[in-house]
């Protein structure tokens, strides 16, 4: 089900609102595909994850145990990275006109993976009411107010990732040895700089070709 050019262009500016004017309210949103990156990556590469939290302020923190070269280096990288494959993956879906309600769902099935780790109260309340608004979006609203709020959604994802690595530059400049990029540094001897702008590049990369691949389909 294809949307028209105004909607894609519409709920793009919807979702801009929320990434950057509004990102002191919803940057736990993304914090949640960042942390829930490190972890569901990880895990999936062989890493035993101890903990997730989520903290009011923004930000969090994931907790590896038992953890192997490959599924560390696959966490430290899907954290920045997160948001963006989330989102990517999203528009991938509704470009081939899968049901909107799809990327929902999926989108649930992410943070239900991500609520099993989680470990503070915080993170389990901002887990449960982002959840609780895509479940009734997903299985109470009408098939056009899905599509739409999935372009939101996804619009979304793809703009916060890009908004967040800004914040690991002056992460880095404070001096935090323990930010993503300065671990990575000294798995790979890769200069955080370096991942810095790769994070960037990439998490751009992926809004604007994931962003164009809305429009035209749109058209």
């Amino acid at each position: 089900m294809a949307g028209s050019l105004g909607m894609a262009w519409s709920t793009g500016v919807v979702a801009f609102v929320a990434a950057v004017p509004l990102w002191r309210y919803t940057t736990n949103a993304i914090t949640i595909a960042h942390e829930g990156g490190h972890a569901v990556f990880g895990w999936m590469f062989g890493t035993a994850v101890k903990h997730v939290k989520i903290f009011h302020a923004g930000g969090g923190e994931m907790l590896p145990g038992r953890e192997n070269a490959v599924s560390k280096f696959v966490s430290l990288v899907a954290g920045y990275l997160g948001p963006s494959i989330i989102g990517f993956a999203g528009v991938q879906l509704l470009v081939r006109d899968f049901d909107p309600r799809a990327v929902l769902l999926l989108s649930l099935a992410f943070l239900a993976a991500v609520l099993i780790m989680v470990r503070n109260l915080f993170g389990v309340f901002v887990i449960l009411f982002v959840g609780a608004i895509l479940w009734v979006v997903a299985m109470r609203s009408t098939e056009p107010v899905q599509l739409v709020f999935a372009h939101v959604w996804v619009w979304f994802l793809l703009m916060g990732g890009a908004r967040q690595v800004p914040e690991l530059f002056w992460t880095i400049h404070s001096g935090d040895n323990g930010n993503d990029a300065a671990q990575l540094q000294g798995q790979t001897l890769i200069g955080d700089v370096v991942w810095l702008f790769l994070f960037w590049l990439l998490s751009l990369g992926a809004l604007v070709y994931g962003g164009a691949m809305l429009l035209r389909h749109a058209t």
